[in-house]
C-alpha cells in the first residue's frame, strides 16, 4: 500500500472514530474541505503544513497518518467496547465502520448447534466476515486462529481462506455480514 492510499484510509478511519464529518474536519484544522475531500481520495498530495494541521487536530503524529498499521489476523470487539452512540431514546455502539464501495454486502442469521464443527471454503480475494454473537458461545475464525466469543461480542476477518465454526456448551445464535469487494458472482439465498 503506498503513503496516499494509508494516508486517505487513515483520516477516513479517524473521522470515524472522532465521529467528525468532513466539514467539522475542516473546520478544526483549517483544511479546505475540498482539499481534505482529494485527500481521502487519494488524489492529491498534500504539503507538511497541511498534514501537520491534521495530525494534531487528532492528536497523533505524521508518522501515524502516513502508515498503515498491520492488521490483526482477527479483531474483536467483546460486549460493551464499541463507540457509544446511546442517546435519550436507545442504547447502542458503533462496533465498526468500513466503506465497502461498489462491493457486495450479504447478512446471515445462523445458529450453530452445539458439538458439531463446520469449516468454510474461502469466499473469494478480500472478502471478510463480521460476525456478532447473538446466544450461546462459539469458536470461530480462520483455521489456525480461532477465537472464542459469547453473546454480544463482534467478530471480523479475512475470509479469504478456510475458517472454522463450533459451538460451545449450547447452541450459538449469530449474524454474519459478508464484505464482497466486488460483486459477487451469486448470493447464496
Amino acid at each position: 500500500m503506498d503513503q496516499l492510499q494509508a494516508l486517505a484510509e487513515n483520516i477516513r478511519a479517524l473521522r470515524a472514530m472522532h465521529g467528525l464529518s468532513l466539514s467539522q474536519l475542516a473546520e478544526r484544522s483549517g483544511i479546505a474541505k475540498a482539499t481534505l475531500f482529494k485527500i481521502e481520495r487519494g488524489q492529491t498530495n498534500p504539503t507538511l503544513d497541511t498534514l501537520t494541521a491534521i495530525a494534531e487536530t487528532f492528536d497523533v503524529t505524521v508518522i501515524d497518518l502516513l502508515t498503515m498499521a498491520p492488521s490483526p489476523v482477527v479483531d474483536v470487539v467483546h460486549a460493551g467496547e464499541g463507540v457509544d452512540m446511546s442517546d435519550d431514546v436507545s442504547r447502542g455502539e458503533i462496533l465498526r465502520s468500513q466503506v465497502i464501495g461498489a462491493g457486495t454486502l450479504e447478512i446471515h442469521s445462523q445458529t450453530f448447534r452445539v458439538g458439531a464443527s463446520e469449516v468454510s471454503n474461502s469466499h473469494g480475494a478480500g472478502a471478510r466476515e463480521h460476525v456478532l454473537v447473538h446466544s450461546g458461545t462459539i469458536e470461530l475464525g480462520p483455521v489456525g486462529h480461532e477465537v472464542e466469543v459469547s453473546a454480544g461480542d463482534y467478530v471480523t476477518y479475512l475470509a479469504d481462506c478456510p475458517h472454522r465454526w463450533h459451538a460451545i456448551g449450547n447452541d450459538a445464535h449469530v449474524w454474519i455480514i459478508h464484505t464482497y469487494p466486488r460483486a459477487a458472482a451469486f448470493i447464496e439465498g
